[in-house]
């Protein structure tokens, strides 16, 4: 028995079980009275044996242990007749055998598992969803082509054709495509010369119409071929797509199939690891293998280090198919930090002493990291890096609650910079970013790590000064004006000096919410431009009611007396086409202006948010539609395309199409010459109102205009739902995108949308022949901008425009 178990013990190391099966049929073929030998493994799986057509029924039993490498201990049984009454021939002898099975690496592993948990196949199911794309599903595949119900084609390493099986015979046949390569990515012979330069998988994707088409190219050594595995995830695209929609996003991440797989006993012992855990752990089987997890791999969570013991204490009473999952640091031998989702499933078995549990480390460091930049941006803003508004009101939500619910004191104060649009009328848009980022790093100075610093608005910025008494606040605040004040912006040899109003107003346990504590410092900061600019004005309740009072009266009578003297003003911007050189008009956007009594000419920038704040800005609008459709009933027969303003306040009221129905009567203007504008902020706050007011003056047959698209939060999410002619493209991501690939990527974005919904495309901000070019290149439609033409006053425009330069829109139509 000895001599036997000696035998097969060396066999069963060596993996040669043809070898054992033989040397036992020969032992045995020796001894007549040898009824049976069979050696059987812990669950019942037959590895080798001997036996007779009907053993004797009396019979001496022999068993013995035997060691099977890795896998446990198999049973060695030895049957002798005590009747000697068995003379079977070899061929009567031997009756079980196995199938010879080179197995190696983790496809031995998943067997193994197999046939213990063989009453839990499910197990082995989820095995191999977690390590689909590792070697032991490459091996099947390579193994048993031709009966694999899914299209699988190979090739030897010189790129020839060698097989096809059935699946995908019928794939082409559905397509209606004979050349097979067709089907495979473009990248095809690349990914054979890399196979065959020693990469073992590669993957690569192929879009045949609406179907997306995955290649999974797998080398086979020991026949020197590549096997293509082809499997359809049109489903899984038009799902990501799906999700993309649902949460406004251009793009979702997909997970890495390349992970890290562990196998560990109960007791943290390592018994398996894969090629990307070896590599990533910088170390081979023979030295990992009966380690402890701990000692191998480096996890941190939440700057400790994290126990496995946690991790197996879980898996210890999970249900079968349970799946554990921990979001943890992991850091390598190189002192670099990954982020890592560790996925554990325990392995059940029939003896808990086997138990063990297979641990997946999957490397999100990427993802990781552009969720942090994500927020990052959602919470910053992208010319000074200053926090945002959001992001803002989420920092004054929790002072205010500290101060409510804790007895703290803080202070809020609102900036407003003075004179900012002379800088962007006299420069560009260009000067006065640069000025923005400049005073953002100069008011960074004056704040400490503890408050809080955003730009709220085009020139407004807020702060919260944390635990800061108001004396100490005004001192602070009063510095950072000084600063400001002395602070010179030089631009192309000119030199801007800059000033702060300022407001401010305390956050105790007194305030009641936080649009009630934004409009305090706003009006305390209105207060300090209408008491002269450059100052500092504290909320007092009684106090400022009254200047705030007479701040309203101030701008009231300065807009209605500008209207009623005939002091506003419009002006017309071109709108050009980039089709030719040429660049010829196609419409005129119509701005205003406002006229002092000295003949000053004052921005719009300027009146039109106080006539906004104060529910002026209706009469303004329709005062500008009147004289655009009074100034074109003057002109001649081909009188140029109008794209119109309308505001927010506008859109919220219903007299606006009764109006537009009306003038365009009195005056005799085809509608169709008439392009009404909404910005995308506006439309989105008016949702509602704004849909019923589209619909209702696109059926007089006007066009509508989207403008600043881009700007807001959810730009995508409502452009579908808009029904509207042009989408104009926020100037901020024009005047850059030359230079930015960020910004140019969105420009291609928002043209691709466009395209998809047939709507013409407008850049804003143009303001140099390299914009132009790279607008050119990306397919955008029309443009305007200082790069293209100045404004200019509309009668002026008018007089020096003929038919060689321009081709309107509405003569399309």
């Amino acid at each position: 028995m000895e001599i036997i178990a000696s035998i097969a013990e060396a066999e069963l190391q060596k993996g040669n079980y043809e070898s054992l099966s033989k040397i036992i049929n020969q032992w045995a073929a020796k001894y007549s009275e040898v009824d049976e030998i069979k050696l059987v493994s812990r669950n019942g799986f037959i590895i080798a044996g001997y036996g007779p057509v009907q053993s004797s029924v009396r019979r001496y039993i022999l068993e013995q242990d035997v060691p099977y490498s890795y896998r446990g201990l198999a049973k060695l049984t030895l049957a002798i007749s005590l009747e000697g009454a068995y003379k079977h021939t070899l061929k009567q002898g031997l009756r079980v055998a196995v199938a010879v099975f080179s197995l190696t690496g983790l496809f031995a592993l998943l067997i193994y598992l197999f046939l213990t948990r063989r009453h839990k196949a499910n197990l082995l199911s989820l095995m191999v969803e977690e390590l689909k794309d590792t070697e032991s599903r490459n091996i099947q595949l390579a193994a048993y082509p031709r009966e694999n119900p899914n299209p699988i084609i190979a090739f030897d390493l010189n790129g020839k054709l060698t097989f096809k099986n059935p699946a995908l015979r019928r794939l082409l046949v559905r397509l209606n495509i004979t050349d097979p390569i067709s089907i495979l990515p473009d990248s095809h012979k690349m990914f054979i010369d890399r196979l065959a330069n020693g990469e073992r998988q590669i993957y690569g994707e192929k879009e045949i119409g609406e179907l997306h088409m995955l290649a999974h190219y797998q080398m086979i050594d020991v026949a020197d071929e590549v096997y293509v595995y082809i499997q359809d995830i049109t489903a899984q695209r038009k799902a990501e797509k799906e999700l993309r929609k649902e949460r406004n996003q251009a793009h979702i991440t997909l997970a890495s199939i390349g992970d890290s797989v562990i196998t560990v006993n109960m007791d943290g012992l390592i018994s398996y690891l894969n090629n990307k855990a070896m590599k990533l752990f910088n170390t081979d089987a023979e030295q990992a293998i009966g380690r402890h997890f701990s000692d191998m791999v480096r996890l941190v969570d939440d700057g400790e280090e994290w126990d496995i013991d946690s991790l197996l204490a879980q898996c210890r009473t999970s249900k079968p198919n349970q799946i554990v999952n921990e979001q943890v640091s992991l850091l390598t031998d190189e002192r670099e930090t990954l982020q890592v989702q560790v996925t554990a499933a325990r392995i059940f078995s029939q003896d808990i002493e086997t138990d063990g549990v297979v641990i997946v480390l999957r490397d999100i460091t990427r993802e990781y990291r552009l969720q942090e930049e994500l927020h990052r941006q959602a919470n910053h803003d992208s010319l000074t890096d200053l926090m945002n508004r959001s992001a803002f009101e989420t920092h004054l939500e929790n002072a205010l609650d500290s101060a409510r619910h804790r007895g703290r004191e803080h202070i809020l104060c609102f900036m407003d910079l003075d004179q900012f649009k002379v800088v962007n009328d006299t420069c560009g848009h260009v000067a006065g970013d640069e000025l923005l980022r400049q005073l953002g790093r100069l008011m960074r100075k004056h704040f400490r790590g503890s408050d809080v610093l955003a730009r709220v608005g085009g020139d407004e910025f807020s702060a919260i000064l944390i635990d800061c008494p108001l004396v100490q606040a005004i001192e602070r605040i009063d510095s950072l004006r000084e600063d400001v004040q002395q602070h010179h912006f030089y631009w192309e040899n000119q030199t801007f000096r800059i000033s702060l109003s300022i407001g401010i107003s305390p956050i105790n346990m007194y305030s009641e919410n936080i649009a009630k504590l934004m409009s305090a410092a706003d009006a305390a900061c209105y207060s300090a431009k209408d008491s002269g600019r450059n100052r500092i004005i504290v909320y007092e309740k009684d106090s400022v009611t009254t200047k705030r009072r007479l701040g309203e009266m101030q701008w009231v009578s300065r807009i209605n007396s500008a209207m009623d003297e005939g002091r506003l003003v419009l002006y017309a911007q071109p709108i050009v086409k980039f089709d030719s050189d040429e660049q010829l008009i196609v419409a005129v956007e119509v701005l205003i202006r406002m006229r002092t009594v000295d003949g000053e000419l004052i921005p719009p920038g300027a009146f039109l948010p106080a006539a906004e704040r104060y529910d002026l800005i209706e009469r303004v609008d329709h005062w500008v539609i009147e004289e655009v459709m009074r100034l074109l009933a003057n002109c001649s027969s081909n009188y140029p395309d109008c794209f119109i303003n309308l505001s927010g306040g506008t859109l919220s009221h219903s007299r606006i199409t009764p109006l537009v129905k009306k003038l365009l009567q009195k005056y005799g203007i085809r509608p169709e010459k008439i392009t009404f504008e909404v910005t995308e902020t506006a439309a989105i706050q008016n949702l509602s109102s704004a849909l019923r007011m589209i619909r209702e003056l696109r059926e007089l047959g006007c066009r509508f205009a989207l403008d600043d698209f881009g700007s807001g939060l959810s730009s995508f999410g409502y452009l579908k739902n808009l029904p509207i002619d042009f989408l104009k493209i926020d100037g901020m991501f024009i005047k850059d995108m030359n230079t930015d690939s960020l910004d140019r990527g969105m420009v291609e974005a928002i043209k691709t949308v466009a395209d998809t919904m047939r709507l013409t495309t407008i850049a804003e901000f143009v303001e140099n022949d390299a914009i132009i070019e790279e607008l050119r290149r990306v397919g955008i439609d029309l443009g305007q901008g200082y790069g293209i033409a100045n404004p200019k006053p509309f009668d002026d425009f008018i007089s020096e425009t003929d038919d060689s330069n321009v081709i309107w829109l509405s003569a399309k139509t």
